[in-house]
């Protein structure tokens, strides 16, 4: 098994893009993940004038929205209050283009995405990390490693994440995405570097196959969370048009649990 993806990571390029986004007046925030399969769709719409702190957003009410398969007819969604529109039980494909539309407040924003095919993981385990210059846990944390196989295909792009003990861990210097931009079709030993874990955590972890977009919103977050991307507080990339912030993305994940013992 190579070792490989987390160099691939380390050196795989970059950039940031400083949008200079943080004007006083007010800036709608659109956020949509739609998850291949099928699941309630939401999207949350709010209003902020600085990305980073948001205090108490302004939610959005009476916007039309409504999401596209392809050339499909538009699907609307329906307000679930507190900003929040829903399309229940839709089925979302693999490989597959969707456009989703919302017109809020007199104004029109748009975003598409590409939901690649899922990527599934291998295995999980549980090691000890040494000297993890990405995390100051303690000498009794552990660490958790994945297994899988990149398919022999073009450039794709992941993110991890993972839910201990039945919570989510937060982002911020958590998040964790990677490209195998050096490694096409390796067999990947990938450590969740970002992160640590306790004896006897019951860990649910996943591997999301996303867009180059997505991985340009969020590699730029992580960089932006961490200090790297710019000496002056930005807003990281959207794929929105119109000037809203946020994202809209199209996932295909994996999942599997492992206790640490």
């Amino acid at each position: 098994m190579a070792g490989i993806g987390a160099i691939a990571l380390l050196n795989s390029c970059t950039k940031v893009i400083d949008l200079n986004l943080n004007e006083a007046d007010p800036k709608i925030v659109i956020e949509a993940e739609l998850v291949s399969g099928t699941h309630d769709f939401t999207v949350k719409i709010t209003k902020t004038s600085d990305f980073f702190n948001p205090g108490e957003p302004v939610t959005v009410a009476d916007a039309t929205v409504f999401l596209k398969k392809g050339a499909d007819a538009p699907l609307y969604l329906a307000t679930d209050g507190d900003g929040v529109y829903v399309l229940k039980n839709f089925t979302a494909t693999e490989n597959t283009s969707y456009f989703l539309s919302v017109t809020a407040e007199g104004k029109t924003y748009e975003a598409s995405d590409y939901l690649p095919k899922n990527v599934p993981l291998d295995s999980l385990t549980v090691d000890v990390p040494e000297n993890n210059p990405f995390s100051s846990s303690g000498a009794d944390s552990f660490q958790i490693v994945l297994y899988y196989q990149d398919p022999q295909a073009d450039l794709n792009f992941y993110r991890i994440r993972s839910t201990v003990n039945g919570i989510p861990r937060t982002e911020g210097s958590k998040l964790l995405v990677i490209e195998d931009r050096y490694s096409v079709g390796a067999y990947f030993r990938l450590p969740i570097f970002t992160d640590s874990y306790e004896l006897n955590d019951s860990v649910d972890v996943e591997l999301l196959s996303m867009s180059h977009a997505m991985y340009d919103y969020f590699n730029t977050l992580s960089l932006l969370v961490d200090g790297a991307g710019s000496p002056a507080p930005t807003n990281p990339s959207s794929n929105w048009s119109g000037g809203a912030l946020g994202y809209f993305g199209a996932f295909s994940i994996s999942k599997e649990r492992i206790w640490v013992r």
